[in-house]
């Protein structure tokens, strides 16, 4: 679980490197959101001893939150 947040968290930031700054500041705001979730994703699966011990509707909740801020993200950039 964690490496699929590492492989997220990893590709949002190589997209946030390439991002014009300049003319997507309101995207890039929402994606460094995303990114701080997908890593506060990462460290409470890491903080757990097993996935057994995490709770899967925090887990959830995380990866939905995630993704719905990516969405606004990606629609902020297309405007």
């Amino acid at each position: 679980m964690s490496t699929l947040f590492g492989a997220s968290a990893a590709t949002v930031a190589v997209y946030l490197w390439f991002l014009n700054l300049a003319s997507n500041q309101r995207s890039f705001a929402a994606f460094v959101g995303s990114e701080l979730i997908i890593f506060a994703m990462m460290i409470y699966v890491y903080r757990k001893p097993s996935l057994t011990g995490a709770t899967t509707s925090w887990l959830l909740l995380g990866c939905v939150t995630a993704a719905a801020v990516l969405l606004l993200a990606m629609q902020l950039g297309s405007q």
